[in-house]
């Protein structure tokens, strides 16, 4: 990702925006991830699903590779166009972070995020590791899971590790567009609806709801890897229906991520 370009593209915003009005003004904050408030901190955290499945997750990792606030829907970053568009945004928190999702406590970001004074109506989650959103190859685990999942008196121990890498490429519609479909855009989660403006003294908080992860999923149709103890596991691609639609349920830009700013001293 060319994140010093979307830096400057946001101080030349603030720039700007400081023409006949104090709204652009540039300032930073510290931003932190953390799972639902009512999790336990070091227990499984137990949920029921649309399907009717008691999950009970013993564990949860998200990988986050950065974060943004918008001052209006990019609409476009599901055209055929780039996935940074200079010009939208008013914050950005730019260093990656593995969050534990079954934990409430608010874990920092390794580095201090910067916004304008401009208000957000929308934010993007970028979900990628290697340092290039637009590198096809990122064998980073997005997301790692454990748990079992109970309905009926079965009771089912589940895996798994999420990938966006060339196994999520989607191809495009004709040779004469090779670039239709870039994989940017399968490891951003936007637009996710915010009503934010900046405020002093207080700092940027997403959290991260495990429960959009398995909304719909049918585990009873996962493929179980081991008998003694069973085992299942999801597949890392869109070959059945409990992958594809954890994948879903992963970039998800409603019920599965929030972000407020909250006061953390």
């Amino acid at each position: 990702m060319k994140r010093l370009a979307l830096f400057f593209a946001l101080v030349s915003a603030a720039v700007a925006g400081c023409v006949g009005t104090t709204g652009g003004e540039l300032t930073s904050f510290d931003a932190y991830a953390a799972g639902p408030a009512d999790a336990r901190p070091g227990e499984p955290y137990t949920f029921e699903t649309s399907r009717g499945y008691t999950v009970v997750l013993s564990r949860a990792t998200l990988h986050v590779g950065a974060v943004y606030l918008n001052r209006s829907r990019p609409s476009s970053v599901s055209a055929d166009t780039s996935c940074q568009l200079a010009g939208i945004y008013v914050a950005e928190v730019t260093s990656g972070l593995d969050v534990d999702v079954l934990s409430p406590a608010l874990q920092p970001f390794p580095e201090p995020g910067f916004a304008t004074t401009e208000h957000a109506r929308t934010a993007e989650v970028w979900l990628f590791g290697n340092g290039d959103i637009n590198e096809v190859n990122d064998d980073t685990a997005i997301l790692d899971i454990a748990g079992t999942a109970t309905k009926d008196g079965q009771t089912i121990p589940f895996e798994g590790r999420v990938t966006i890498s060339d196994n999520r490429v989607v191809p495009p519609p004709s040779p004469a567009a090779p670039g239709a479909h870039p994989i940017c855009k399968q490891r951003i989660v936007t637009p996710i609806p915010v009503d934010l403006d900046v405020e002093a003294g207080k700092d940027l908080i997403l959290r991260v709801d495990p429960r959009g992860f398995f909304r719909n999923v049918d585990f009873g149709a996962l493929a179980q890897i081991a008998d003694d103890p069973p085992l299942y596991r999801f597949e890392d691609d869109s070959s059945d229906q409990p992958s594809t639609t954890l994948y879903s349920g992963l970039r998800a830009s409603v019920g599965t991520y929030t972000l407020t700013w909250e006061a953390t001293q």
